[in-house]
């Protein structure tokens, strides 16, 4: 579709201060999650915490970010994108706060699991915010630069973790958490004069206010694509016209089946507004009639939902395809142990026998620089490279350096040295950097743009919705395993599993899930039915289906033989 002579074809200023200050809440993603590999080692020497407390103290963060991505979605929805970052940041600071004043190891649990609320509340609202101001041909530009900040975060929290570690070796920890407490009051002060999305005050009926704030937006000019509810919508300061599409979007949540759920709840739960009011009438009597008329719209509203759910349930299983792939994503790439070897890096290179900090912490540095180069680059030509080409290869480096993991520790458990040698430890901190390059490559810019690309608009919020809740879940467990794993199964006992089922990956991506890149959803369902892992579980169903059909068939066949022998006799 050809843009309208009249609209902005360039960014405007004011999107660019507005999307840098939104994209501090990626900075603030990157940097909450990366930090616990700086503080960890002098938490775990000023409280004296066990292998199971420090796994604790780690996978706590993902709790609370799985609770966050179970809400954060409704809150986005019913406050706004500005005002749930507004929330978010003060969650930000008072988690920061807990950790930074804490005495003891509940206290941390419980700043951990704020803070991963928060993250996780963040990451929704960010991209939500990022998304719905952008103009249509800058909009991809816009929220991978928050792909960059997460990975900007992670690099940040290594430096400073590093340096702050060497010059307060006892209470440096403190202040590692306290940072981004800071960086969250500096996105709440700029955030407070930037407006709300206009796409969310549209779908609110609030369209003068929607109206102003593009103005804002555009510096008084309108440009094309406003938000992702309707691309074609060209709002070039036409009030008529403003008006009229709002009204349509408008009507077009209110007649969803989200909405409409909804709806039919608060429909039910009138009658017994009612049925109290004839209860307490004052002569005592009873309507019948009345009560038969409330009792038959229960009943209809209870039909209602109970269509809706088996229309859900229908469309789920024919988005089945989608919905496997989804939740493959969404676990595997937490169980590749790219989590587990950012956050305990320290602790691998010190089973090494590397055990100075300016290794343990430096390297550290290393891996962050890595991530965001190799980010950085797949942001920048994913599109020549291949959605496809980037997911198998990237899972195929992970699964080439865990293999590589898994020999050095293998070598080192059953020989007669105490750590590794030379050599083997190179080649061991040559895979560490090969994981968070493979990730970083694969999964960090591809799981939930596949995701997003697979499904139809309809289903878009809750497939996102629900993985990331799945992928904070994975990240607890694979995080809450990791050091007595490997203290009680040995150390190469985690490598080598997340060797095994990323291999296993890349054998159900290479069959299982085709190229994404510039097709529509019917588009990419058509493509993924002839992909050989689907064409070989849709003939193994329809073979289970022939041989129900011909089990009921016998039982039928004999019950009409006996009909006719008894219509003979009579």
């Amino acid at each position: 579709m050809e843009m309208p002579s009249q609209c902005r074809q360039s960014i405007p200023p004011f999107v660019v201060k507005a999307a840098t200050i939104a994209s501090l809440g990626g900075i603030l993603f990157g940097y909450d999650l990366g930090c616990i590999s700086g503080a960890l080692p002098q938490m775990a020497s000023t409280f004296s915490f066990t292998e199971r407390q420090q796994e604790m103290v780690v996978s706590f963060l993902y709790l609370g970010g799985g609770l966050g991505a179970a809400i954060g979605g409704s809150l986005c929805d019913t406050a706004g994108r500005r005002t749930a970052i507004l929330v978010t940041d003060v969650i930000f600071l008072v988690g920061a706060a807990a950790l930074y004043f804490s005495r003891g190891l509940l206290v941390i649990l419980i700043g951990r699991m704020i803070m991963g609320f928060a993250v996780a509340v963040s990451a929704i609202a960010d991209v939500s915010y990022l998304h719905e101001i952008s103009p249509t041909e800058w909009r991809g530009s816009v929220v991978s630069a928050n792909e960059a900040c997460i990975s900007l975060g992670f690099l940040v929290a290594y430096i400073l973790g590093y340096f702050i570690s060497l010059s307060d070796p006892v209470n440096g920890w403190r202040t590692i958490f306290g940072i981004s407490g800071f960086v969250a009051v500096i996105q709440f002060a700029g955030m407070i004069p930037m407006p709300e999305s206009p796409v969310w005050l549209r779908e609110q009926g609030r369209l003068h206010d929607a109206n102003e704030a593009m103005k804002i937006i555009s510096g008084g000019d309108g440009w094309c694509g406003r938000g992702s509810t309707s691309d074609e919508d060209c709002v070039c300061g036409q009030g008529d016209n403003q008006d009229k599409n709002g009204s349509q979007e408008k009507n077009k949540y209110v007649d969803s089946p989200i909405n409409t759920t909804y709806s039919a709840i608060d429909d039910m739960q009138q009658p017994h507004s009612s049925l109290t009011t004839v209860q307490g009438d004052q002569h005592g009597q009873t309507n019948y009639s009345s009560l038969l008329h409330e009792r038959s719209r229960i009943s209809e509203n209870c039909k209602k939902n109970l269509r809706q759910l088996l229309t859900f349930c229908q469309e789920m299983h024919d988005h089945r395809r989608q919905v496997s792939i989804a939740v493959f994503l969404a676990i595997a790439q937490q169980f590749c142990g790219h989590t587990n070897i950012l956050n305990y890096a320290p602790e691998i290179v010190r089973q090494m026998g590397l055990d100075s900090k300016h290794y343990t912490l430096g390297f550290s540095i290393l891996i962050g620089t890595v991530k965001f180069v190799v980010t950085l680059f797949v942001i920048w030509r994913i599109e020549f490279l291949g959605r496809r080409s980037l997911l198998i290869g990237g899972m195929g480096v992970i699964a080439a350096s865990t293999l590589m993991l898994t020999i050095a520790f293998w070598n080192q458990e059953h020989g007669d040295e105490e750590y590794m040698t030379p050599a083997s430890a190179a080649v061991s901190l040559v895979a560490m950097i090969g994981v968070a390059a493979g990730y970083a490559a694969s999964f960090a810019p591809l799981t939930w743009l596949l995701i997003s690309e697979m499904f139809h608009p309809k289903f878009r919020g809750r497939a996102l919705g629900s993985s990331t809740i799945i992928t904070y879940l994975s990240a607890a467990l694979v995080s809450f395993f990791f050091l007595s794993a490997q203290s009680k199964l040995g150390p190469s006992f985690p490598f080598m599993a997340y060797c095994i089922i990323t291999v296993l990956g890349v054998f159900f991506a290479a069959f299982a899930i085709p190229d994404t890149g510039g097709k529509d959803p019917n588009e990419i369902e058509a493509d993924m039915k002839q992909m050989r892992w689907w064409r070989w579980r849709d003939g193994e169903a329809s073979l289970w289906q022939r041989r129900l059909s011909q089990a009921r068939l016998v039982p039928d066949a004999n019950n009409n033989n006996l009909s006719s022998s008894q219509m003979q006799l009579v």
